[in-house]
């Protein structure tokens, strides 16, 4: 409040700056507002909470929203948000309120439990009835630009000129004059600069004008202030039984409304985002150059059982090919398909996971991670735990494009300085060739440990639906079986093949060499054998 005492007449030489620009002769009250009741429509945007104090055992809290202004009060409750201490709202709740009465709005966000009753996780208070006198215009704030239609469409109940036209009134000085890009008021002329020739002779101009002095408003002597740009709160959470500890802090905005002018367009939809469903593809097709882990049972040649797997989500996501045995030569052939189901954000650029913590968890918790695919090559191993031999991650918003040939696949494609082109999925949806595995030393420095020809093609789920495929070489759409050689196969299953390609591939020479000494040895064993009975023939006649 103020009280004040003043000589009268006024004296000409006293100056006092709170009139804001009114005539003293008239009283320094004008323009206070009436004790009349003012009935305003209220609209509470709710973004998001950070760093929510945790309430759980498991460290996480489920909040809601709970709001009170006067002897309303609503609560989102049936809403929940799972298991989050950064929940996501995107919230806008509406109330119909009547100055001096409903000036108080409490913004409370509380902890969901299963069993007894919810506890509140903290509170913030605004004073509504002080924004709305203010003299900085708190009831909605000024957008940077002026727009009629989309995402960023006026949402104030007067549009600029009318604002502008008041703000004068009130300040008893002369309504504003547009011409030429310019706006004149008093003595202060305004100028706005564009590049466009036909921009001033639109019919928003002057609404672009207009907002362009509102937002330049401290400009003008004793009437001018800052006036409130458009912004989001960060308001800090508190609870009465732990004063003075911060239990989080929550986004948000309130803009305000007279109900005797012309009610605002529709409220901002801020609901958090939706997931587009996608389906991506990758086809493995061959390996080369891949390090020969093992040493063969028989002959001591350098192998591999090489096989592949990769995931979009995680480990739990892994999908193999089937194994490539006794790789002489690094190349493995697979002619295998993965197919991951997923869902992004593409604002964010991230997959969203939608799963449940535990066997005794109540529903699911949404986690978001970065879109990467991750290849790895493996050797396989029946009697102990299969060899990692090299692995790559894709990022499939930017990774490298693949090389046409295996020769041009070298370590040279992972550079990040810009030098090697690089290719959005999203964008492309289909790419194919080759990618180098890698394995990092102990000096961090690479090391090249094979080759990937693969094929990622991405589609919508509902591309992904009319076009449906089979997992690995299975219907619909089968690939066909890789022209393995004839030496890919299991040694303690086939028996006979392994006596063909093992042993007598690696000793041909030296068994029949043993075969023909064998031979002999017959024939002369025979031969000493059978001398006696036929020289004792001889000798009697017989």
């Amino acid at each position: 409040g103020a009280i004040k005492v003043y000589k009268w007449p006024f004296p000409k030489d006293v100056e006092d700056h709170t009139v804001m620009g009114f005539d003293p002769q008239y009283g320094f009250f004008q323009g206070v507002p009436s004790n009349d009741p003012i009935h305003v429509l209220v609209r509470v945007y709710v973004v998001k909470g950070n760093d929510l104090h945790p309430m759980d055992l498991n460290g996480k809290a489920d909040p809601y929203i709970v709001l009170q202004l006067g002897s309303k009060r609503i609560s989102d409750k049936d809403h929940y948000v799972s298991k989050q201490l950064n929940p996501v709202f995107g919230k806008c709740f509406e109330f119909e309120a009547t100055f001096p009465q409903d000036s108080l709005l409490t913004v409370q966000i509380y902890d969901w439990d299963l069993v007894g009753s919810d506890d509140m996780i903290g509170e913030t208070k605004i004073d509504l009835e002080n924004r709305f006198y203010s003299r900085h215009r708190a009831t909605c704030g000024l957008p940077e630009k002026f727009e009629e239609q989309g995402y960023n469409c006026w949402r104030d109940a007067m549009k600029p000129t009318q604002i502008l036209a008041k703000l004068c009134k009130d300040g008893k000085i002369d309504p504003p004059i547009y011409a030429d890009g310019q706006v004149k008021i008093n003595r202060l002329t305004f100028s706005l600069h564009t590049d466009d020739v036909d921009f001033f002779n639109t019919k928003s101009a002057e609404e672009h004008m207009a907002l362009a002095v509102l937002h330049r408003w401290h400009e003008f002597p004793r009437i001018g202030c800052h006036l409130v740009p458009e912004h989001v709160e960060t308001r800090p959470l508190y609870n009465p039984s732990k004063p003075g500890i911060e239990q989080g802090k929550l986004e948000m905005w309130v803009d305000m409304f007279p109900m005797d002018m012309p009610l605002p367009g529709p409220a901002l939809d801020i609901s958090p985002r939706k997931p587009k469903s996608y389906e991506l593809r990758v086809i493995i097709w061959n390996t080369d150059d891949v390090v020969l882990e093992d040493d063969a049972f028989f002959t001591g040649e350098k192998m591999s059982d090489i096989y592949v797997k990769g995931w979009l989500k995680g480990p739990e996501d892994c999908q193999c090919t089937d194994i490539h045995y006794r790789s002489l030569t690094g190349e493995g052939n697979f002619n295998w398909r993965f197919v991951y189901p997923f869902d992004y954000m593409i604002a964010e650029q991230k997959i969203v996971i939608s799963r449940k913590e535990s066997l005794f968890s109540w529903d699911e918790t949404e986690c978001k991670i970065p879109a990467r695919l991750e290849l790895q090559v493996w050797d396989a191993d029946h009697f102990s735990a299969d060899d990692f031999l090299g692995a790559i991650t894709l990022d499939l918003n930017r990774f490298p494009r693949g090389a046409k040939s295996s020769k041009l696949c070298t370590l040279g494609m992972l550079k990040t300085d810009g030098s090697v082109p690089v290719v959005n999925i999203f964008k492309q949806k289909r790419v194919k060739g080759w990618w180098p595995f890698y394995v990092k030393k102990d000096n961090e420095d690479l090391e090249l440990t094979g080759k990937v020809e693969a094929e990622i093609h991405l589609l919508t789920k509902e591309e992904a639906e009319k076009n449906p495929v089979g997992y690995g070489r299975n219907e619909p759409e089968p690939l066909d079986k890789p022209n393995r050689p004839d030496s890919s196969f299991m040694w303690f299953l086939n028996p006979l093949k392994s006596m063909r390609y093992i042993l007598w591939h690696n000793y041909k020479w030296k068994i029949l060499k043993l075969l023909i000494i064998l031979a002999l040895a017959i024939v002369i064993l025979l031969f000493f054998y059978s001398v006696p009975g036929y020289t004792v023939k001889k000798m009697i006649g017989a």
